[in-house]
């Protein structure tokens, strides 16, 4: 019986089919602690593997600082901490890791253009981050070197990168010129200003080896 109640919910509220950007709802979801800690924890737990979002729990604390924090009703549509927890809990709940875990991520959204948003899309994510990380010309943070002049200018260049390859984290993670290993060096340079400093031009536009994001000028 409660199988059957549990999939006319799923029915009634329609489902994950790749259409909309909120997950179907879990039933019997316990209520999670909105925090960095809480989130890490959960993220590193269920998201495993070629699902690894983080190459440890330093860069996931980091990088979380760096989240508006939202709240946990936040399911899909906001770029926040709290639609990361819900994915990072639903990436467990429902078994589907491979569908969630990016949701919870970094990029808050699988990276290849084909896919919808979910916590923000990809290049929303990405220079949300790239501002509050390595800062911006228009407003730089000491000792840090910016790449881009603004958010708007981040979202322009964005829009031209290889979204092909999936975020990998760890030493592996996709190298070569594209978004997904621009993100992933984000999330080391979240950890310090030293850091900051080696991994910021890491994320630029334009990259030349042995820039590990290196590839060809942008026109």
């Amino acid at each position: 019986m409660r199988k059957v109640l549990l999939m006319i919910a799923l029915v009634g509220c329609g489902g994950d089919d790749g259409n909309n950007n909120i997950d179907a709802a879990i039933d019997g979801r316990p209520q999670l602690t909105l925090d960095c800690a809480t989130y890490c924890s959960t993220i590193s737990a269920n998201c495993t593997a070629a699902n690894t979002q983080y190459a440890d729990a330093n860069h996931c604390m980091a990088t979380c600082n760096k989240f508006t924090v939202g709240t946990s009703a936040d399911m899909g549509g906001q770029n926040t901490l709290g639609c990361r927890l819900y994915h990072a809990q639903n990436a467990m709940l429902s078994g589907d890791p491979a569908t969630h875990c990016p949701h919870a991520g970094p990029a808050g959204a699988a990276i290849s253009a084909a896919n919808p948003a979910v916590c923000g899309d990809a290049c929303t994510s990405f220079c949300s981050l790239e501002i509050a990380i390595c800062g911006s010309l228009d407003a730089p943070i000491s000792g840090v070197p910016a790449q881009y002049q603004n958010v708007a200018a981040c979202m322009t260049a964005c829009g031209n990168f290889n979204k092909s390859k999936p975020l990998v984290a760890g030493t592996t993670n996709s190298p070569g010129d594209s978004l997904a290993c621009r993100i992933y060096h984000l999330t080391n340079a979240a950890i310090s200003t030293a850091n900051a400093t080696t991994h910021c031009p890491h994320t630029q536009m334009t990259t030349t080896a042995p820039n590990p994001c290196a590839g060809t000028p942008m026109p």
